[in-house]
């Protein structure tokens, strides 16, 4: 399964799930920087962001294949292959440097999870796994993914001290983990086979779940990464191909919308709770593209 193939179907897996959560809903006014990431031939789409600014994501190349890339504080753009690979999906990046993403080896389409730095590289599988997918990491060096199991579905997994623990949400077909604080609490999203996403959290097993109110139909809810103070970033379908983002804090969902964008994605959040993410800017002609950004929000 090709990376763009495993997007789509994440992106398509969608349930319905009655009794939306009643929660309090505001627009966050936020501080807003675009940049871009100097590649051609592809779309940059930015995942993860650690607290000295450093931000990681991948490049959908127009090929077909991706590539990983490294942000530095500065501005300079380092591009991430796997070694031996085809396609190369970096995360997230903790304080320490450590990056967790997945790669498909030369002559595979199937994808591996890595863990590396600039000095080391360890490929990561879950037992019995036909591709595993690393997310998220925290500063404790506790990692999270996601693998599909003989049934041809997707399932989490929390990677502590070298054991693998299962997360599965109750009703869950598929269940895809987003991120991981330093306290040990888990983002993510499941779904039942139906219409819309469901975002879930998990506290030391307890799992809950969180969804943006009023959201039905167009592909639901999902939570990508949750910072040290407990502030949790995502996004909400809107329509066939519109994503509103937001975050949740204290109970209250506010949207994060980039200026002149009809499609804003939140993916990954820092323990200063800096927030990284994707948008589709539309300019006065109606013309499109595609833009990284960082934002403070209140």
């Amino acid at each position: 399964m090709s990376l763009r193939k495993i997007i789509r179907f994440i992106f398509a897996a969608c349930l319905a799930f009655p009794g939306l959560l009643s929660q309090a809903q505001t627009n966050a006014s936020c501080t807003f920087h675009l940049f871009n990431i100097p590649v051609s031939g592809g779309t940059a789409i930015p995942e993860g962001i650690n607290r000295y600014g450093n931000i990681v994501g991948f490049v959908n190349l127009f090929t077909s294949h991706s590539e990983g890339f490294i942000r530095f504080s500065t501005g300079a753009v380092s591009i991430y292959k796997a070694p031996n690979s085809n396609d190369t999906t970096i995360k997230h990046r903790s304080d320490q440097g450590l990056d967790v993403g997945a790669f498909s080896p030369a002559g595979s389409t199937a994808f591996k999870g890595f863990a590396a730095t600039s000095s080391h590289f360890q490929s990561v599988t879950f037992p019995g796994a036909s591709q595993t997918f690393l997310t998220g990491v925290n500063n404790f060096g506790t990692i999270v993914g996601d693998y599909i199991g003989s049934d041809n579905h997707f399932h989490g997994f929390k990677l502590k001290n070298g054991v693998f623990t299962t997360i599965r949400p109750n009703g869950a077909v598929d269940t895809f983990v987003g991120g991981i604080n330093d306290s040990g609490v888990i983002v993510g999203t499941f779904n039942t086979g139906g219409v819309d996403n469901h975002g879930f959290i998990d506290t030391n097993g307890s799992i809950t779940t969180l969804n943006f109110p009023g959201e039905v139909g167009f592909g639901g809810t999902t939570l990508n990464d949750i910072s040290n103070s407990g502030v949790i970033v995502g996004f909400v379908w809107t329509g066939s191909d519109t994503r509103e983002a937001f975050l949740h804090k204290s109970g209250i969902f506010k949207v994060i919308s980039v200026p002149h964008a009809r499609l804003t994605e939140a993916n990954g959040i820092s323990n200063i709770n800096v927030i990284t993410g994707h948008a589709v800017l539309v300019s006065s002609t109606g013309a499109e593209s595609d833009t990284a950004y960082t934002a403070t929000c209140q």
